[in-house]
């Protein structure tokens, strides 16, 4: 009888979570959560190939106004949660040095919850000190200029409550390499991570901060051996 009652009481647990998943589901947890195409389109093998004039710049954005499936329509899989585009007529292998310019926050949406300068910030740190490239401001380097393109702290009730990827929290950086004088990229980069776990649903923060610190690991990482040191 003790098993029995213990196997009712299991059933009613999973029921009530599965009742709280389509909730959270339905009402969206409170929050925004941006469909990445690192999500979906990561895992494609399809052989598009974008040209100069078959994609938006991210200058050509309004503010708080960015579409991850546009920006990356034509990008490949790079690495784990990366995608990227690249010129296949340019080397780049040829320049020894980068101009980076910091990363903002321009196209992020509007809210006014929490401040999206402090993670920011952190990631500026995170990548400028993870790029092994020679930096200079000079006119015969690389042009390095990006934004944070999301910046989400997910739900921490959800999380708790609910598991299953519920109320994760979500970052992305979107990248573009111009050759000096060019007004085009000739490489583009967008990279996005979550994360949902930690103790009682996690503390948002430390788990944004987290991913910014991945992202940027990541991002220069990439720039690092695609553009090599002399």
């Amino acid at each position: 009888m003790q098993w029995k009652g213990g196997m009712q009481m299991i059933s009613r647990i999973l029921i009530l979570r599965l009742l709280i998943l389509i909730c959270v589901i339905a009402i969206g947890a409170g929050c925004t959560k941006q469909v990445s195409p690192v999500d979906t389109a990561a895992t494609s093998t399809a052989s598009t190939t974008a040209t100069s004039m078959s994609f938006r710049t991210l200058k050509d954005y309004p503010d708080q106004t960015f579409s991850a499936d546009q920006f990356t329509k034509g990008m490949m899989k790079g690495a784990h949660n990366l995608l990227i585009w690249k010129d296949p007529t340019t080397d780049l292998s040829q320049y020894a040095s980068v101009k980076l310019t910091d990363f903002g926050g321009r196209l992020l949406p509007e809210q006014k919850e929490f401040s999206y300068d402090s993670y920011i910030a952190f990631f500026n740190s995170i990548f400028r000190s993870s790029i092994r490239v020679p930096q200079k401001d000079s006119p015969d380097a690389l042009l390095i200029e990006g934004a944070v393109v999301e910046c989400n702290p997910g739900s921490r009730t959800a999380r708790y409550l609910v598991g299953f990827g519920a109320g994760r929290a979500a970052c992305a950086v979107a990248c573009e390499v111009y050759e000096p004088g060019k007004s085009t990229p000739c490489m583009r980069i967008y990279a996005r991570d979550t994360a949902s776990m930690g103790m009682f649903g996690g503390d948002s923060v430390g788990m944004l901060n987290n991913i910014m610190s991945v992202l940027g690991t990541r991002l220069a990482t990439t720039l690092n051996t695609t553009i090599v040191a002399r």
